[in-house]
């Protein structure tokens, strides 16, 4: 398809002459560091549309970003279009808790010279940059982030080292999914009035050495093994370092009502903490 040929060619890829796993590593770490990761539009009670077509206008056209339904599908879909072998998988986003959730990850699996590789370009802050070897409990560097696969009973734990100890953060298993399974996870995550994007303001993008992410009046910068805080204190903060950082363009009234919504309520709660 031509939009997403176009995908490839704003992120400054050429079209690769052979499949390699070298070329969905640039597509991966290049997707992450243009497309910011967040839950904008669901917090503004938007239709979240699964279709290619409108995913592609959101992200590429509008540079709006999104969550893992919209970016893991346009990865998949340039992908498939390439010849590579992909398959659709859906986890359980745990974050370190071992607790009952739905399936409401979608992630790929690329298969290059009889090799699984986990490929996710929609997982927010702890999201890695490059493919991971389907290995259990290899570990794997990638940029300033170790990860590991660990194999428990036929499903497979996505895990990252914090403080010198891993902890999961989604689960998943081989079994055969499709778009329709999709549906059912992009409405729960963007309609059930208990789930996370419902009820929190996230965004992040990253690179090999940095990652910045906004939790709600948070901004933080991961950096060098560290990280640094600081707090969102006005709707034109907001407004900038979404533009500034995360490429986003929003309205300033639209900045002043997530503002409002998600972010003063919080600095708020800190103030009466303290006193």
């Amino acid at each position: 398809m031509s939009d997403l040929h176009a995908y490839l060619t704003d992120l400054k890829l050429s079209t690769p002459e052979e499949l390699s796993l070298a070329f969905v590593g640039q597509l991966q770490a290049a997707h992450i560091a243009k497309y910011s990761f967040n839950s904008l539009a669901v917090l503004l009670g938007e239709e979240v549309s699964l279709d290619l077509t409108n995913v592609y206008e959101k992200i590429v056209v509008h540079g709006l970003g999104g969550y893992c339904f919209e970016h893991n599908k346009l990865a998949f879909e340039l992908l498939k279009s390439l010849g590579y072998s992909v398959r659709l998988v859906m986890a359980r986003v745990l974050n370190g808790q071992e607790i009952d959730r739905p399936r409401t990850h979608r992630v790929t699996l690329v298969n290059i010279d009889g090799k699984a590789y986990l490929l996710d370009v929609g997982f927010g802050a702890d999201c890695p940059i490059s493919p991971l070897l389907l290995q259990s409990g290899l570990e794997q560097k990638i940029g300033h982030e170790n990860y590991r696969i660990v194999e428990q009973g036929g499903e497979y734990d996505l895990q990252i080292e914090r403080s010198g100890s891993f902890h999961t953060l989604y689960r998943f298993d081989l079994a055969e999914y499709t778009d329709e399974d999709c549906v059912i996870g992009n409405f729960f995550s963007s309609k059930y009035p208990k789930a996370a994007f419902v009820n929190n303001l996230v965004a992040s993008i990253k690179d090999f050495n940095r990652t910045v992410g906004i939790r709600n009046h948070v901004l933080f910068t991961r950096q060098n093994g560290h990280e640094e805080e600081r707090f969102i204190c006005s709707a034109e903060d907001l407004h900038s370092t979404l533009l500034q950082v995360f490429n986003v363009d929003v309205e300033p009234v639209i900045a002043q009502h997530l503002f409002d919504r998600f972010v003063a309520p919080r600095l708020l709660a800190l103030e009466g903490e303290a006193e």
